[in-house]
């Protein structure tokens, strides 16, 4: 396994935390199922934790040096950004229309379907943040995984 892709695999782990993290402070436990959320957050605190570590000690070993990427990772890389932005320009659309739909309703009609608070448009943009970052290491270590 390539350094790139552990760096790959510790970033997709350390994003997963840090959502979960936030889905559980932000939104809660749902109350449909048993309440398993201590356990989660222990899970995802010890997931995030090993994997600082780990890029931590990927960082010490290489030294003064950077990470020696060749064209492959190059390539691996560039069509993780391609997914990972796409992703979050349709996410930053969504949120710009939602922002003037909810413009609108406040001003002109008080009862529009779709309208939502700013602040509900905020989570969906930090949530599509991580996300995006997490859909382009997933498309790494799928292109990674994909070469053997």
């Amino acid at each position: 396994m390539s350094k790139q892709e552990i760096l790959s695999w510790t970033s997709l782990a350390s994003s997963t935390s840090v959502l979960v993290f936030y889905l559980l402070i932000v939104f809660g436990w749902p109350d449909t199922v048993p309440d398993y959320s201590g356990r989660f957050f222990n899970l995802f605190f010890n997931v995030f934790w090993i994997a600082v570590v780990i890029e931590i000690i990927v960082g010490i070993t290489e030294g003064n040096k950077k990470v020696q990427k060749d064209e492959r990772d190059f390539i691996i890389e560039a069509k993780g950004l391609k997914v990972g932005y796409n992703i979050l320009v349709i996410t930053l659309m969504i949120a710009l229309i939602q922002i003037f739909i909810s413009n609108i309703s406040l001003n002109y009609i008080p009862d529009l379907p779709f309208a939502m608070e700013i602040s509900t448009v905020f989570h969906f943009l930090f949530i599509s943040l991580f996300l995006a970052g997490a859909a382009k290491r997933i498309t790494m270590i799928y292109q990674y995984r994909k070469e053997f």
